[in-house]
């Protein structure tokens, strides 16, 4: 979670920053309203933070699901390996970014709406 929070929050606080400076400059006459701008950052970014925290997750349910036994970070690790190098730690990852970029959106977008109606 914390790669995912940090490359999520991380990047959606400069962008939405550097959109909401150009929204009260003028700047956007045909672009998107800043609600719109906000789905389409918070989509983007924790799709790109899901996708940076997906490797750890396949990681941290590898080993989650061995209850009988402890099984070590590296024994994990060669697990997945042996099951399909690089692309076993992305196995699955089509429908969590999809899951994300929609609750992102979402969760950003309540956020900020409400953050406006209390400012």
């Amino acid at each position: 979670e914390g790669v995912f929070t940090m490359v999520y929050l991380g990047l959606y606080d400069i962008l939405s920053t550097l959109a909401k400076e150009e929204s009260d400059k003028g700047n956007d006459e045909h672009a998107l309203s800043i609600m719109g701008k906000i789905i389409v950052i918070s989509s983007f970014t924790g799709g790109l933070a899901w996708i940076c925290n997906y490797p750890f997750d396949t990681l941290k349910t590898v080993m989650q699901a061995n209850r009988n036994e402890r099984i070590s970070i590296k024994n994990a690790v060669q697990h997945i390996w042996k099951s399909g190098g690089v692309k076993a730690f992305y196995r699955g990852i089509q429908a969590s970014t999809g899951r994300a970029m929609l609750v992102t959106s979402t969760r950003m977008l309540a956020y900020e709406t409400t953050l406006n109606f209390l400012s």
